[in-house]
């Protein structure tokens, strides 16, 4: 069975990264069962009120989803898979270690996770596994920074994704410069200065007015191409975590269960999916969007899926947006189910 499944994300890879900067998926000739899929994703994606593209594959047979899966859209909190993979990498290289002791920066301080709320002091120090959970497992965007500085920057994790062939993936803001572009916080005066200690020295109605704008559309974000992905791209770099094609076995034995530790995951893919159903993904939310991407085991021996739901530019209120993934993951997984031989 695993020689199949190898095979099949072999073929699935060369499909995609031969494909050129298009992937192209949206011209393949699609059956009338994945077109009736595609089209029930559309008409549930209409709630957020946003744009919504889907990019999801059962492992062992090679069978493709894709609803504007070529497009665009902010990673959001997803980019910390691709950061992951990148330590785990250097790990893997002997060029880190996950045990040793990382000191964490004062101005890496940024809310979002348990070390956003935490008061900095000298010799804070964490170690890449930590840190490593912190970001999957509680997307803590403070880990994710730290995480980023000892990957070389998001440069070096870009670099390490081309050398991978996934071109359409773009990490390229520390998450507080992110933050602070979205949230219109301009960058302080001394560099020692946080933007948890920013969120502080704020009274509490601009603390308030930053937070909501946090969660409003915001089309200045989704036109920005810095930090965006295609849904087929995303999708790209969960099979060769699956297939452990640049991304070592011991790596993937790593990730997969801080993913199916989630936290922050319990109202997306894994939202409405039958109670045991085993699930490792990551979320990202910020502004319009609401992503979520991972795999979903099915049950009976009847296969894996790996799926990439992407939404920018919602006007909707956040629980309808959740429940928009919550709907397409679960018509994902049952059309997988049904359909597998």
């Amino acid at each position: 069975m695993r020689q199949r499944i190898i095979l099949v994300c072999w073929l699935l890879l060369f499909t995609l990264l031969t494909a050129g900067q298009s992937l192209a998926w949206a011209e393949e000739t699609q059956s009338p069962q994945t077109s009736a899929v595609v089209a029930e994703i559309g008409r549930i994606g209409k709630a957020a009120k946003g744009t919504v593209g889907v990019a999801a594959v059962h492992l062992e047979t090679g069978r493709k989803i894709a609803h504007n899966a070529d497009e665009f859209f902010p990673m959001a909190s997803t980019v910390k898979v691709a950061v992951a993979a990148k330590i785990l990498d250097l790990a893997d290289k002997g060029q880190i270690s996950l045990t040793s002791l990382i000191p964490v920066k004062r101005s890496e301080l940024a809310p979002g996770g348990p070390l956003g709320d935490i008061h900095w002091r000298p010799g804070l120090s964490f170690s890449a596994a930590d840190l490593l959970e912190l970001m999957i497992a509680k997307s803590d965007n403070t880990a994710t920074d730290v995480l980023y500085r000892v990957a070389g920057g998001p440069a070096a994790v870009h670099a390490y994704l081309q050398a991978l062939g996934l071109k359409e993936i773009y990490p390229s803001r520390y998450m507080r410069e992110l933050l602070r572009d979205v949230l219109s916080i301009p960058a302080p005066a001394s560099s020692t200065i946080s933007l948890t200690d920013q969120f502080r020295r704020m009274s509490p109605k601009q603390a308030s007015a930053r937070r909501a704008k946090a969660y409003r559309a915001n089309p200045a974000y989704d036109a920005d191409p810095r930090d965006q992905a295609t849904p087929a791209a995303m999708l790209g770099l969960l099979c060769k975590i699956w297939l452990e094609d640049g991304v070592s076995r011991s790596a993937r034995s790593m990730l997969l269960p801080m993913m199916e530790r989630s936290t922050t995951a319990l109202k997306g893919i894994r939202g409405r999916l039958p109670v045991g159903t085993i699930v490792a993904d990551k979320t990202g939310t910020l502004a319009g969007t609401v992503n979520d991407v991972g795999f979903i085991t099915l049950p009976d021996g009847k296969g894996h899926i790996a799926i990439v739901v992407f939404v920018e530019g919602s006007e909707a209120p956040s629980d309808t947006r959740e429940t928009v993934i919550i709907d397409i993951a679960r018509l994902v997984y049952d059309y997988y189910l049904i359909s597998a031989q």
